[in-house]
């Protein structure tokens, strides 16, 4: 059953890509999600204490005060440096990844999945087939137009008497 869920367009999953590419869709368990929130909310009691401990407690506004003042800026190094190595890191991780994906996907699945879309887009309409349907219901007149429009009729300036024999001498 499982096996037959993962045929797409008579394609074979690969079991060596990510599962992440499966046609079947994860699912978070109903009690991971009501871990999750209890973690949350544990995070967000313990959050409100300390700042609160810090308002109405002058001894522990005190020393956070002075272990901030005084290691102030060695922490804020330490945080900016942490951040920009934890960054790099990150992006060095997701790039090479990606560049994994990609030689994976252009080597070991790309014959079958050319037949597949080779096989998909020959059962498609071609351009050819849709531009003279649409052609063949612009140029149809329709009869629920209540308008004709009005026959073109152009100008043509008329030469004075002078200018006609101006012409016909120059002509002669």
């Amino acid at each position: 059953m499982l096996y037959e869920s993962l045929i797409l367009l008579d394609i074979e999953a690969n079991p060596r890509l990510s599962p992440a590419r499966s046609p079947i869709k994860p699912v978070t368990p109903g009690s991971v999600k009501i871990l999750m929130l209890v973690e949350a909310g544990v995070i967000g009691f313990l959050a409100f204490w300390i700042v609160n401990e810090y308002v109405f407690n002058a001894y522990f506004h005190d020393y956070v005060d002075q272990l901030l003042g005084a290691h102030g800026t060695t922490f804020t190094a330490a945080l900016g440096l942490g951040i920009g190595l934890a960054g790099s890191a990150i992006a060095a991780t997701l790039y090479r990844n990606l560049q994994r994906a990609k030689y994976r996907l252009e080597t070991i699945t790309a014959p079958k999945i050319r037949g597949a879309v080779e096989k998909i887009l020959s059962t498609l309409p071609t351009v050819e087939e849709s531009q003279r349907a649409s052609v063949a219901k612009a140029s149809a007149p329709s009869s629920t137009t209540p308008f004709s429009s009005p026959p073109v009729t152009t100008l043509v300036p008329a030469l004075l008497n002078n200018e006609q024999k101006k012409l016909s001498d120059s002509k002669a």
